[in-house]
């Protein structure tokens, strides 16, 4: 199989490090001269660095080194089976490359796109073959997270699913098949996490980094207000528009809110930009007191909060059957960090700790999403 990517940013790039390493023909589409010969260069030290150590034989070297080409023309696409775009998240510039490819790749061959948050139909909206068009939703670090989302149209035919699911799993990755309803579901439920977690800042009783530091202490591997500034505020935006429906309105607007007022200001987060906690830190707000044993308590609550919206989440997915249990309950324990698996939480906390903490959310802030699901769907 001949696999291509376009885009040698850090996630292009690692993308195509990741499958380099299997057996097939390789293209990594990239937009100057210069990072031609920068990568070729790159990836034949690597090859060598193996030749030398062992790990390959002088005939797999060989074999290695005619197997990939790093190319500013798009025309080496021509007979590739899969082309995997992860540029920057702009729908247009998206757009514009799949309308470019399209004529050049043959018929069969599957356009994938790995986009977080830019909704497939309208990256895929000016392709005459939309059949073959697919999101393929990796994560970062790709060499070390496993879970990949496998996004579907209404268009998307399920021969090439299973060419994508498959070469995925011969990748060593664990692939997660959604249908449109739940289209990058993961980053929809980060995005609910958030949400939440910036409605118990404005409580002002913690500052950001006091939540992140109970966060990182008791359920996740890095607090959600670090996540927001390394990501950038545009993207968390873009998703809260592309995501958004009448279950999550009412639950977004807050962060939403906040969130154009941080890019009008220059906040915008991202590498080496300021963000929300640069934001606080300058604009300081005054918090509400409480006395040790009243924190304390505060502080085993916010935790069950997040635990709680989470849990119920996944219930309402699963109920409506957009996810597959035991495979989404694997990906969010593993992508969204968190120390333990949502059904085992439940199973540990109880459903009725989690209807009575959803039901106390509920009569303070009167938003549905608060409303507790049937949780035995998650089979506890």
């Amino acid at each position: 199989m001949k696999t291509a990517v376009i885009g040698k940013g850090k996630m292009g790039r690692d993308i195509f490090n990741h499958f380099f390493q299997y057996d097939g023909e390789f293209v990594l589409i990239c937009r100057s001269q210069d990072d031609v010969e920068k990568l070729t260069n790159t990836f034949e030290k690597q090859l060598k660095k193996m030749l030398n150590r062992g790990y390959l034989s002088e005939v797999e070297y060989d074999e290695k080194m005619k197997s990939f080409l790093v190319s500013t023309d798009y025309n080496d696409l021509a007979d590739c089976d899969l082309v995997i775009e992860s540029v920057v998240e702009d729908l247009q510039v998206k757009q514009n490359i799949f309308e470019k490819i399209e004529s050049i790749v043959k018929p069969e061959c599957i356009l994938a796109t790995n986009t977080s948050s830019i909704r497939l139909n309208r990256i895929f909206e000016n392709c005459a073959t939309k059949n073959r068009c697919i999101g393929m939703h990796f994560f970062f670090p790709v060499k070390i997270t496993r879970t990949v989302e496998i996004n579907r149209t209404r268009f998307t035919e399920q021969k090439y699913v299973d060419i994508v699911r498959d070469l995925l799993i011969k990748a060593n990755k664990h692939p997660l098949e959604l249908k449109e309803e739940a289209n990058m579901i993961l980053s929809k439920m980060l995005l609910n996490l958030i949400s939440e977690a910036y409605i118990i800042y404005q409580e002002k009783f913690l500052s950001i980094e006091e939540i992140d530091k109970v966060l990182k202490e008791n359920l996740v591997t890095f607090g959600l207000f670090e996540i927001i500034d390394a990501t950038g505020i545009h993207i968390i935006l873009e998703s809260r528009e592309n995501f958004i429906s009448e279950r999550y309105e009412k639950l977004y607007e807050p962060f939403y809110i906040k969130g154009k007022q941080l890019m009008e200001e220059g906040y915008g987060g991202g590498a080496g930009n300021k963000g929300l906690l640069a934001y606080e830190q300058e604009h300081p707000l005054t918090f509400n007191q409480l006395d040790e044993n009243s924190l304390c308590d505060y502080k085993q609550n916010i935790v069950l909060r997040l635990q709680s919206i989470l849990i119920n989440e996944l219930a309402y997915l699963i109920e409506n059957k957009y996810v597959e249990r035991d495979g989404m309950n694997e990906a969010v324990k593993e992508i969204l960090g968190f120390s333990e698996d949502p059904i085992s939480m439940l199973r540990g906390l109880g459903e009725e700790k989690i209807k009575e903490c959803l039901l106390n959310s509920y009569q303070k802030y009167q938003d549905k999403i608060y409303q507790p699901l049937d949780l035995t769907v998650l089979g506890s």
